[in-house]
C-alpha cells in the first residue's frame, strides 16, 4: 500500500542520513581536528540544513505537486549532493589546507574556516533531507485529516531508521566497509529509494497537489 512505502521510505532516509553523519565525522575529523568542536559543528550545520529544507518546503508547498515522483527527485538530488564531495577527492583536503592560515586570526576565524569546509560537504544534502520528511507526511494524507497520526507514524519510522543507522554504522558498517565504503553505500541506498519511488509513481498510487 502507499502507506507501507512511505513508512519504509521514512526508515530508509533516517538510516541513510545518520549513517552519513558518522561518515562525515570520521572523514572530516582529520581535516578539522577531530575535537568536540568538530562534532558540534557538523551536527549544527546538518540540523541547520534540515531546518532550511523544511522551512523551504513549508513556504513553497502551495506551488508544489507532492508526489512519489517528486520525492524520487529529492532522493536523487540528495544522492548527488552526497556523491559530489566524494568525487572531489583530494580537492577538499587541499581547500582545508589553503584555509588554515585564517586560523591564525583567532578561534572565531578557525570556526569560520571549519564551517566553510563542513558546509560544502554537509549542507546541500542536509537541506534535501529537510525537504524529505514533510514530503513523506504530505504523501500520507490530504489536508488536516489524521495529520497528527501521520506525523507520529512517519516520525516513529524515521527515528527507528536513524537508530538503526547509528548502531549499524558504528558497530558494523564503518568497521566493515570503512568510511568511504559506507559513503558509497548511502548513495546507493538513496538511488535505490529514488527508483522505488518512481516505481510507485508509475503505478499511480501517490500523486496529489498539496493543499
Amino acid at each position: 500500500t502507499p502507506h507501507s512505502f512511505v513508512f519504509a521510505a521514512a526508515a530508509v532516509t533516517g538510516f541513510a542520513f545518520f549513517l552519513m553523519e558518522l561518515v562525515w565525522y570520521r572523514m572530516l575529523g582529520p581535516l578539522l581536528g577531530g575535537s568536540t568542536f568538530t562534532f558540534g559543528l557538523i551536527l549544527a550545520i546538518a540540523l541547520a540544513g534540515i531546518a532550511a529544507g523544511s522551512l523551504g518546503f513549508s513556504i513553497f508547498r502551495g506551488r508544489l505537486e507532492v508526489s512519489a515522483g517528486g520525492f524520487a527527485l529529492v532522493c536523487a538530488l540528495e544522492a548527488l549532493f552526497i556523491a559530489v564531495p566524494y568525487a572531489l577527492g583530494d580537492r577538499l583536503p587541499m581547500l582545508a589546507i589553503l584555509l588554515q592560515p585564517i586560523s591564525a586570526l583567532g578561534f572565531g576565524a578557525s570556526v569560520a574556516e571549519w564551517s566553510v569546509t563542513t558546509s560544502i560537504i554537509v549542507l546541500p544534502a542536509s537541506v534535501l533531507a529537510g525537504v524529505q520528511f514533510p514530503m513523506l507526511i504530505a504523501l500520507l494524507g490530504r489536508g488536516r485529516a489524521g495529520v497528527g497520526t501521520h506525523t507520529g507514524l512517519a516520525y516513529g519510522w524515521n527515528t527507528a531508521g536513524a537508530i538503526a543507522g547509528s548502531l549499524a554504522g558504528g558497530f558494523g558498517l564503518l568497521p566493515l566497509l570503512t568510511a568511504p565504503g559506507a559513503w558509497k553505500l548511502v548513495v546507493v541506498l538513496l538511488v535505490a529509494l529514488s527508483a522505488a519511488a518512481l516505481w510507485v509513481q508509475r503505478r499511480g498510487q501517490l500523486s496529489w497537489r498539496q493543499m
